[in-house]
């Protein structure tokens, strides 16, 4: 046997340990023929690595013999090399040690979007827009975003120089950046969207995520909040944990939150809610989409199945499988699903799934979806008797699509020439914006001359070669198709050039169809939390 296929075959042995251990006694007698199936796949490693006509990557092989195992299992049980597990570790802990920005590539620079309140740059003065052109003393122009990360993050306590381009006022200078603990926002937008209204965009289940959505609470509380609008649209999950904890701030104790059923021991289980950090009773609305998934699911379905709180948007994603995390000696890990969640009413969140249609699964026709559904789905209660549909993903009360905005402008967004523009109008014409958010917020208006100096920004050849590449026109009459789209995000990029990215964030939710169609349904909330007294009976 070859070093290479040595050191394969271990982390094989330790899947089919899993298998075995995953499925209980009922694999138990198949133990002898898993060894013979296993040594066949060995010696298999050994031919193709001696014999075959070119030479071959044992990784590679390895990497598609498992695969090929989970293939036959679900789409979301998946195995991460030890680099793969280590950035998601990462993400979903809500924190890291580096210098505390957002950015983005602009013609091979490095362009801060964000400097993380409370972080290194933020204290040091860095803003948005500014660019970072060494690392260390060395060229970071070209550098792409793996090995970017590599150099600004390291251990709390160490320092790393930057060389920082301002271009808005062709200045650059040298800065030594202590590390530290950054904290990666789970909630990137928190405000008073109407009197007394509070607004959350959570976008992600981290282990921060109760901590930051409590902040924003008790300072709504503070402000006399008197409804409350959590926007999960885009939030494709996370830690399940942090899903009962969020969803246990709205609920009375001994409300069931969810359930899982599996086949593995210790699979089925229920969890409840408490009355700890729970907050007054105020009407609240859920919002979802077609993207807001598992732990998004799993708290909008238990808010709607308590009568709790209006669940408003689109039918949600219908991913949620339990899965356990078997971690092997090489930092590698498998994400096996054991177990499906359920709702407190019984509805089983996880959207219908066949073997072998990965991609109509994972690229979901909705209007099909729809159409079944309109066929006849399954109903089930909520605590107050109203009635809710099942067959994966969560129904809401009351169906808004989202606002549809113009394809350049969207495109043009997307790819941050918005903020690029946005960055030389703040350095250009600072003067005329004005100091409070609140005032920008409702006086500022970008004109057509500002619209017309973005588009000749547009036309600059390195930028306008781009554009032609990618088949995107710019003729008078897409142009004027675009413009009020194009005003609005020319605005909430200035937003965040100046007070940054949440504020261009909150900047948007001023035209923002389904958040307007969820502030007009907040009596419906209110009456449904008459609907549902503190003491009703949960389920």
């Amino acid at each position: 046997m070859t070093l290479r296929s040595k050191r394969i075959l271990p982390v094989i042995l330790v899947l089919a340990v899993v298998a075995v251990a995953v499925a209980g006694p009922a694999l138990a007698s198949r133990t002898q023929q898993l060894a013979a199936r296993l040594d066949t796949l060995s010696r298999m490693f050994d031919i193709i690595e001696a014999y075959y006509v070119e030479d071959v990557e044992a990784e590679e092989l390895f990497q598609n013999a498992v695969q090929g195992m989970l293939d036959e299992l679900d789409p979301h049980s998946r195995y991460y090399s030890s680099e793969e597990y280590r950035d998601l570790r990462e993400r979903y802990r809500g924190d890291y040690h580096g210098i505390g920005i957002q950015f983005d590539i602009f013609d091979g620079i490095l362009t801060v979007l964000d400097a993380l309140e409370g972080g290194p740059s933020e204290k040091l003065g860095l803003r948005p827009g500014d660019q970072i052109i060494k690392i260390a003393g060395e060229n970071a122009i070209g550098l792409d975003n793996d090995e970017i990360y590599a150099l600004l993050r390291g251990p709390k306590g160490t320092r790393v120089g930057v060389t920082v381009m301002r271009p808005a006022l062709d200045e650059q200078w040298d800065v030594q950046i202590t590390r530290d603990e950054v904290e990666v926002p789970a909630v990137l937008a928190s405000t008073m969207i109407a009197p007394g209204v509070g607004y959350v965009w959570l976008t992600t289940f981290s282990q921060k995520g109760a901590d930051q959505l409590e902040r924003s609470l008790e300072e709504f509380e503070q402000q006399g909040m008197t409804a409350f609008v959590l926007d999960l649209r885009g939030n494709r999950g996370g830690l399940m944990s942090q899903a009962i904890r969020i969803t246990d701030k709205f609920l009375s104790g001994g409300k069931q939150i969810v359930e899982t059923r599996g086949k593995a021991p210790n699979s089925d289980s229920k969890n409840y809610s408490t009355d700890r950090d729970t907050h007054p009773r105020v009407p609240m609305i859920v919002l979802v989409d077609h993207t807001s998934a598992s732990a998004s699911e799993i708290v909008a379905g238990a808010l709607q199945d308590h009568d709790r709180a209006l669940v408003v948007g689109q039918l949600t994603w219908g991913k949620a499988l339990v899965q356990n995390q078997f971690e092997f000696n090489d930092g590698s890990a498998l994400f096996l699903t054991i177990a499906r969640y359920y709702t407190p009413s019984g509805r089983m969140i996880q959207r219908p799934y066949t073997g072998g249609d990965d991609g109509d699964y994972m690229s979901p026709d909705w209007e099909a979806i729809y159409a079944s559904r309109d066929a006849g789905m399954p109903e089930f209660e909520t605590a107050a008797g109203r009635t809710v549909l099942g067959g994966g993903g969560i129904m809401p009360d009351f169906e808004v699509d989202p606002t549809q905005a113009s394809g350049l402008a969207v495109w043009l967004y997307n790819r941050r020439y918005t903020f690029q523009f946005a960055t030389r109008f703040v350095s250009d014409h600072g003067a005329e914006i004005p100091m409070a958010f609140d005032e920008f917020l409702d006086d500022f208006e970008v004109s057509d001359e500002n619209v017309q100096a973005f588009i000749d920004f547009l036309n600059r050849p390195n930028i306008r070669t781009v554009l032609d590449e990618g088949g995107v026109p710019l003729d008078d009459e897409t142009v004027d198709e675009a413009r009020e789209n194009l005003r609005m995000y020319i605005k909430a990029h200035i937003a965040a050039n100046v007070w940054g990215l949440e504020a261009g964030r909150i900047v948007l939710l001023d035209y923002d169809g389904q958040v307007e169609g969820a502030l007009g349904l907040l009596p419906q909330a209110a009456d449904l939390l008459e609907l549902s007294p503190p003491d009703l009976a949960g389920l």
